[in-house]
């Protein structure tokens, strides 16, 4: 189970459906990011085959052959084992939304 990072507007983000991004305006935001592209799923390719994930994804496309799937739900966005670049990434998208970072312990970033 890997540590997520989240782009929330609530106190908590376990709240976020209390102050939540809506899905149109996270695709709105991200329509505008040369960066970024949307997907209703996302394939993961593991050593047993290829897993499909059903959700909404805005993925990064952070460099040649890097991509980084940031999940729309609940009224947040969410990335599983964030690293500090993407956390970086996180803040600069919180902003511009009018939200903050927040890791699954609380602790705003």
């Amino acid at each position: 189970m890997s540590y997520d990072v989240h782009i929330t507007r609530a106190e908590r983000w376990t709240e976020s459906g209390s102050n939540p991004i809506s899905l149109e305006e996270a695709k709105a935001y991200f329509a505008d990011q040369e960066d970024f592209e949307y997907s209703s799923g996302l394939s993961v390719q593991g050593p047993f085959g290829t897993l499909a994930i059903d959700g909404d994804f805005f993925n990064w496309l952070a460099g040649e052959d890097e991509q980084i799937p940031f999940k729309h739900k609940d009224g947040r966005i969410t990335v599983a084992g964030a690293d500090d670049f993407v956390i970086e990434k996180m803040i600069e998208i919180a902003a511009g939304l009018g939200a903050k970072v927040q890791g699954d312990e609380g602790e705003v970033y």
